[in-house]
């Protein structure tokens, strides 16, 4: 199944999805297509680890001045800003581009965020501050009068994954939809077999930990 087969009504902050990224060798790059509509059901607000969505009207320019951490995560004006229900891959994990030939996976895909939104220009609206300076901000393009969802092209494209919260528990749950349709047409990062998918290892490694707390309380 082709990502551009993928016809599902939008619910998460109004947005939808379009953009068009710059070739960065030696990967796959997203060529320019007709925008995805996607089921993304927004996130029940009465759960203290949902965010408000009840101020996310004003959206601004994406700052010029951002410095990318990782695919989902930027910092500008002294401020930190994370894509919500959105996950990068895991810096320090690496995929096989070519035979012998590894990357870091964080890194390539930071350089796909960078590219994708240098040229799609995307307008950003913050719907929950962690703290007075870690921000949750949902992201979107613009056609016309059509707004589309900037994580959810990502994710289409096979540059990210649909997160998932300290319950384990999607962000939001469209996401997932779409990563399987990238995952089954070997979009992006999806074209490489080793693919270390990061929810699996933060699951993990949350299971890990809880573990060892166990032990340690008895």
């Amino acid at each position: 199944m082709r990502v551009s087969t993928i016809m599902l009504v939008a619910t998460v902050a109004s947005s939808l999805v379009y953009a068009v990224a710059a070739a960065v060798p030696p990967v796959r790059v997203p060529t320019q297509r007709a925008p995805v509509l996607v089921q993304a059901r927004v996130p029940d607000t009465s759960n203290s680890t949902s965010p408000d969505y009840g101020n996310a009207s004003k959206f601004v320019p994406f700052p010029s001045t951002a410095q990318f951490e990782t695919a989902d995560s930027w910092i500008a004006d002294g401020k930190r800003y994370r894509l919500y229900g959105f996950q990068a891959c895991l810096r320090g994990t690496s995929v096989t581009i070519a035979p012998g030939v590894k990357r870091d996976c964080g890194k390539l895909n930071l350089i796909m965020a960078q590219a994708i939104v240098r040229d799609s220009k995307p307008v950003c609206t913050t719907i929950r501050e962690l703290d007075a300076n870690n921000l949750l901000v949902v992201c979107q393009t613009t056609t016309g009068k059509t707004g589309y969802d900037l994580a959810t092209y990502m994710i289409a494209q096979g540059w990210g994954f649909a997160a998932v919260g300290p319950s384990g528990q999607l962000a939001v749950p469209g996401y997932r939809v779409v990563e399987q349709g990238a995952r089954e047409a070997r979009e992006g990062l999806w074209a490489y077999v080793d693919l270390p998918h990061p929810v699996s290892i933060l699951v993990g490694q949350s299971k890990h930990q809880s573990s060892n707390s166990a032990v340690g309380e008895r």
